[in-house]
Order: structure tokens, then C-alpha cells, then sequence
């Protein structure tokens, strides 16, 4: 164990010494010299320690920046024509809900509200008046929360379709339809779309924009023929949806005409005020009739581009899409059903019914104020993760309102038009372009990511000496460089110890061969020695002999 520390502490002390002796941060040579003393090294230490610390606080200032104010907001350098944006989308909605001669709405809600459990219509009746629930003022379903709740699922059956019967139509509302001096049939232009106010009809509007699958269900095409980032995929002024303007003036706009039977006048269902309530959208937004204002989590940049953000419901994005799309999504995941307005998979979601209005309601409630409460930690979560920013290409309609009184009695009686037109109110609507070029507003990067990595770039280089290179280098010594020493120092003493055993096995050798050479030797001298000795003696024997003699 010993012998593997110490192996260890001498390869890194020898990968210090490499680094220091190769690397071309400044001041890391001196640190890891061996020629320096020891004040010297703790001299360069300190300034090294100086010098890092002044980097990091630039470079964390440098980040607050890039973080915080990534995005100016400017004046493109060009005017744009207005026929190169669509007419805006023209949503309209009637206060008045329902045809009195169908549904009396503040006569069934007294009767319900005054008696409950004595509450027994017709199937009709009570079809009738729990699918009106759904758009009428929702504040007064506080006084009836518990009644409805009671209800439990048997209240109305198909919401949607009953609301259609009770509902004022198209022709009982539109009287003339008039577009570029033009005048033509409303129900061609004109399509009835669901929002939270009831059955409403729109203008203009981009019915491509959902996907396939989703309520409400059309004939989509492959590709949207208009969208805010890319603009018409057509350079031709061809007749194409959502429709253009190819000039300003009364003579490029349109004209509505809009009347209202006063019999069909409801004042406890949608309140005082009757008439018609008009949205002004872009084509590619579904319209929210009773939209607030809304916070949202931020991104660098503070806004998404339509490829970043893909939506479940909608082919295009925009934060009115995100937003309704995220407060449908939570009513689902909440009451289990949405509302008959919000967009939906048709065969996998189910609308609510009336005894699930005060959770729908209450869904929506905690949505909109999650983020102004710190008890509501399931919305907050839910809202954040929607993430609905606003989009990088946004096409806004900025509308300039006048108006007058409309003496269309007398016109009527000048035309030779009599009649009796005591019951019957009426609004004239009127759209045009004022200008016939627009400057546009462009959102660029004012510090972007090439910004902030150049200046985090300069101060390593300003203070440290660092580059690409050297960052390269730093992982290079703490990943493979190591990895080669260990692998090689293990080759290196297989190869050592392989040697050795060579050494000592020769060694060996050279000792059998001077034993055996060492032996012979003595053999030899033996011999040697025993040859002069037998010759003594013979020579010794021939004296004997001859002295006997």
C-alpha cells in the first residue's frame, strides 16, 4: 500500500513539473521550477491567486450582463408595405347570448337560485339552463357552487350543441358585409369559433393554425400560408388566407353592419352593458376574449422563436396560444375535462359539465395569480414549466378608435325604407388601414453569446495568458496524459523486471560455467601433479636399479 502511494505521489509530482515546464498559462513555470526558491515560488503564487481572482469577478460581471440585458429593442432601417401584412382578425361577440323565445335565462336562474332541490323543468329546460351556466357571469356560480356540486354529472348532456340552439344567429346579427367597396355575403367571411363568451364569429382568421386532432376539427393544409416570422410563402398578390389589404382608406377596408333585437335582451346573464364586444387579434392567436395580463418566467433572450417552442394544440406560437394552450392543459389535469372553448384532443378529452364549472373556474383563478401567491405551488410549478414568453416575430395591431352616433332611422326614412324599427338597435363597424407604409421594431441581441465568450476570452488572455489552447492543454494533463504515464510506467517495469531476470539468468550461467571451468583446472593441475609425481618414482626406481647394479 505503501509503495502504491508512493507511486502515485511521484507521478503527480512529475505531471506537475511537466505542466509547468510545457504549459503556456503565465506564471505556472515559476510556480513549478526547480531553479526557484521558495519566496520566489510563494511570490508567484500569490500574484497568480490575484490575478484569478480579478479574472473570475470580470467574468461573473461580464455573465450578469449577458444574463440580464441580452436583448435591445429597435427601429428597423426600412419601411414595410401593408400589403405585405394580413388584415387583422376580426373576432365579434354578441352580449346578448340567447334567444329569449328559447331560453329566459334570468326567470330559470331566480327559479334555481330561490329553490334548488325544488328545481325540477322540463329535460329541455334544465339542458337549457346548466349548458348557459358556461358563459354567463361567472361570479354567480359562488351562490350556487354547492347546489351544482350536488348535481353531480347529471346535469346537461351536450353542452356544445345546446348552446348552439339557444344561441342568436349569424343572419339575426349580421345585416351587410362590405370589403373594399365591395359588398358580399357575411357568411362566407365570417365562421363561428368558440371562445369563454359563447358562440362567437370571427373574420380572417388562419383556421390552419391547428393541428390535426384538435377541436375545433377543419381541413388543414401541409403548410400555413401565412405566419408572422416568415411572412406569405408566396411573393405573388394572390387571393389567399388570411386575407390583405392592398391599399388604406375606407375603399381597402371593410364594413359590418351589426343589428340586435331588443326582445332578446338578457341583463343578468353578461350585465348592463348589450351590444357586441369586438377582438382585434392577429390571425394566427385564438382569440380570449377576457384575457389579463399575465407573467412569465424569462429566457436569455426573452422571447422564442416558432422552432423553439412547438406547441401541443397550435402550429404556430405565440404567447396567446402557450397561454391558453398551459390553462387548458391545467384544467384537465385538475377537474379532468376542460372547457367547451379551449382547445382539445376531441377523442381523448371530455368537456365539463355544469357541476364542474366552480372547479374550471377555480383552475383558472389559481392559474392567472399563481405566480402572487406562495400557497399555490402546483399552479406556480404547472405556469413555469409552460414557459409562454412572447414571440421574437410578433405582429401587433395598433387600433385608434373613433366614433359617433349612427342615425341609421332617418337614413332609412330618406331612403323611402319605412318601418317600424323600434325593437332593433344597430352598430356599424368599420376597419381600414390609416398608413401605407409601417416601421417595423426589430429585437436583436445586444450582448450575445459570441459577445460573452470573446470577453471572457480576453480577460483569460489579459490576465492569465490563457487561450483555447491552454484550456485544451489543462485537460490534456488531467485526463489523458496520466493515463499514458501509468500505462507506460507499467510497460516500462514489465520490461525492467524482464531484464533483470535476463541479467541474473546469464549471471547464473557465467557462474556454472567458471565452476565447471574452475574444476577442470584443478583436474588438470592434479593430473599435472600425479603425472610428475609417477615420473619421480619411475626415475626413482631406474636409481635403485642402477645403484644395485
Amino acid at each position: 500500500m505503501k509503495t502504491k502511494l508512493t507511486d502515485l505521489f511521484r507521478t503527480l509530482k512529475l505531471l506537475t513539473l511537466e505542466f509547468g515546464a510545457m504549459t503556456s498559462i503565465h506564471g505556472v513555470g515559476y510556480i513549478t521550477s526547480s531553479q526557484r526558491t521558495l519566496f520566489e515560488k510563494l511570490l508567484w503564487v500569490l500574484v497568480f491567486g490575484l490575478s484569478l481572482t480579478g479574472c473570475s469577478w470580470l467574468i461573473r460581471d461580464a455573465y450578469r450582463r449577458w444574463d440580464q440585458n441580452p436583448v435591445i429593442i429597435s427601429f428597423d432601417e426600412k419601411t414595410k408595405p401593408i400589403w405585405s401584412f394580413p388584415y387583422p382578425a376580426v373576432t365579434i361577440c354578441p352580449e346578448t347570448k340567447f334567444q329569449m323565445a328559447i331560453m329566459n335565462y334570468t326567470e330559470e336562474f331566480l327559479k334555481f337560485e330561490r329553490d334548488p332541490s325544488g328545481y325540477v323543468p322540463d329535460e329541455k329546460r334544465r339542458e337549457s339552463f346548466f349548458s348557459a351556466l358556461h358563459i354567463c357571469n361567472q361570479h354567480q356560480l359562488s351562490k350556487t357552487i354547492s347546489q351544482l356540486r350536488r348535481y353531480n354529472h347529471t346535469v346537461e348532456r351536450n353542452c356544445l350543441e345546446t348552446l348552439r340552439w339557444m344561441s342568436l344567429s349569424i343572419s339575426s346579427m349580421f345585416e351587410t358585409f362590405t370589403i373594399q367597396n365591395s359588398q358580399v355575403y357575411y357568411w362566407e367571411y365570417f365562421k363561428e369559433i368558440l371562445t369563454e363568451d359563447g358562440i362567437c364569429y370571427t373574420f380572417n382568421f388562419a383556421w390552419d393554425l391547428f393541428r390535426p386532432g384538435v377541436h375545433p376539427e377543419v381541413q388543414v393544409s401541409d403548410r400555413m400560408m401565412w405566419s408572422p416570422e416568415k411572412g406569405y410563402l408566396e411573393d405573388t398578390f394572390s387571393v389567399v388566407e388570411p386575407l390583405r389589404a392592398p391599399g388604406t382608406g375606407m375603399s381597402n377596408g371593410l364594413t359590418v353592419d351589426l343589428v340586435l333585437d331588443v326582445r332578446n335582451f338578457d341583463y343578468l346573464c353578461k350585465g348592463p352593458i348589450q351590444g357586441f364586444k369586438v377582438q382585434i387579434h392577429t390571425p394566427t392567436e385564438y382569440p380570449l376574449m377576457s384575457k389579463g395580463s399575465s407573467e412569465s418566467r424569462w429566457t436569455k433572450k426573452n422571447c422564442y422563436f416558432e422552432h423553439e417552442r412547438p406547441l401541443r394544440y397550435f402550429r404556430i406560437y405565440s404567447q396567446d396560444n402557450c397561454e391558453l394552450e398551459c390553462l387548458s392543459n391545467f384544467t384537465l389535469a385538475r377537474c379532468g375535462c376542460v372547457r367547451f372553448s379551449m382547445p382539445r384532443i376531441v377523442s381523448e378529452t371530455k368537456i365539463c359539465n355544469a357541476s364542474s364549472l366552480p372547479c374550471v373556474v377555480d383552475a383558472e383563478r389559481t392559474l392567472s395569480t399563481a405566480l402572487n401567491s406562495t400557497i399555490k405551488r402546483t399552479a406556480f410549478t404547472f405556469q413555469t414549466r409552460c414557459s409562454c414568453l412572447p414571440g421574437c416575430t410578433v405582429l401587433r395591431y395598433d387600433v385608434m378608435l373613433t366614433q359617433g352616433p349612427l342615425l341609421w332611422r332617418p337614413h332609412r326614412r330618406a331612403a323611402g325604407r319605412n318601418g317600424s324599427y323600434r325593437d332593433v338597435h344597430k352598430v356599424r363597424f368599420s376597419l381600414y388601414f390609416k398608413d401605407s407604409q409601417y416601421i417595423s421594431i426589430t429585437r436583436n441581441e445586444m450582448y450575445g453569446l459570441t459577445d460573452f465568450v470573446a470577453n471572457c476570452g480576453g480577460l483569460l488572455g489579459l490576465f492569465m495568458g490563457v487561450s483555447l489552447l491552454s484550456l485544451v492543454e489543462l485537460l490534456y494533463f488531467c485526463t489523458l496524459r496520466p493515463y499514458v504515464v501509468c500505462h507506460y510506467r507499467d510497460e516500462m517495469g514489465q520490461i525492467e523486471t524482464s531484464r533483470r531476470n535476463r541479467k541474473r539468468m546469464a549471471l547464473n550461467r557465467r557462474k556454472v560455467i567458471m565452476v565447471e571451468t574452475l574444476d577442470a583446472v584443478i583436474r588438470r593441475r592434479r593430473m599435472v601433479e600425479m603425472g610428475r609425481l609417477i615420473g619421480f618414482r619411475r626415475r626413482l626406481r631406474k636409481i635403485k636399479v642402477h645403484d644395485l647394479e
